[in-house]
């Protein structure tokens, strides 16, 4: 394998959550007084800046609004699916020794309970919930620092934009899954280092072929 530590984004990345998201988000709106989502495809093609400023979700109510919804998304964490194909390509992970790893903005009671209720929580050695938004780069530094590891021997994989733009700046590779929140043709004015549409191609790039 070309990588020794790869981190994983938890929504849209590993968990089928983009459906249940759009729901809870949707059943927010109201009480928070935001916009809510009626075109799915559109809202895929806006940066999460982009996204905040047209639902009227300004950076001062953004954590009510995160505290809200994942109190919501706990109410059905063990029911959460994962992505076709994630469970296997972890098993293929950890079997070839590399080390795994999620960095989320959800909860990590959240992650666990998913990743447990589909049997792949024992793939992995460490689970953050990290609840900013645009923090995760400090994020990844604290985990390279305490993992030891050469940047060179890790990939973060996720699903946005921000997850691209937080790898790139911790200085790691980053993968950008298209089968989350953020669509290829966004996801690519990133620059990643690499782009999966499907899980095959994504076990591609986890060993060693390159995929853009």
């Amino acid at each position: 394998m070309s990588f020794k530590l790869v981190i994983w984004d938890f929504d849209g990345t590993l968990a089928d959550s983009l459906p249940s998201a759009v729901s809870i988000f949707n059943r927010l709106a109201p009480e928070m007084g935001i916009k809510p989502i009626g075109d799915l495809s559109a809202a895929r093609e806006l940066s999460t800046r982009q996204f905040l400023k047209q639902h009227g979700i300004s950076l001062w109510r953004l954590p009510r609004l995160v505290r809200k919804y994942q109190a919501i998304a706990a109410e059905s964490a063990d029911q959460l699916k994962l992505i076709e194909g994630i469970p296997a390509t972890l098993a293929a992970l950890a079997s070839a020794g590399v080390r795994l790893g999620v960095l989320s903005s959800n909860r990590e009671d959240n992650i666990r309970r998913c990743l447990r209720a589909n049997g792949v929580e024992q793939h992995f050695a460490f689970v953050i919930g990290y609840p900013r938004l645009f923090g995760k780069a400090k994020a990844l530094k604290r985990i390279l620092r305490a993992e030891r590891t050469d940047r060179a021997d890790v990939l973060y994989v996720g699903d946005e934009l921000r997850d691209v733009e937080a790898a790139k700046k911790a200085g790691v590779k980053v993968a950008a899954v298209a089968w989350g929140f953020h669509k290829a043709e966004l996801l690519r004015t990133g620059a990643p280092d690499f782009v999966a549409t499907e899980v095959r191609e994504l076990m591609g790039v986890l060993g060693g072929e390159r995929t853009l």
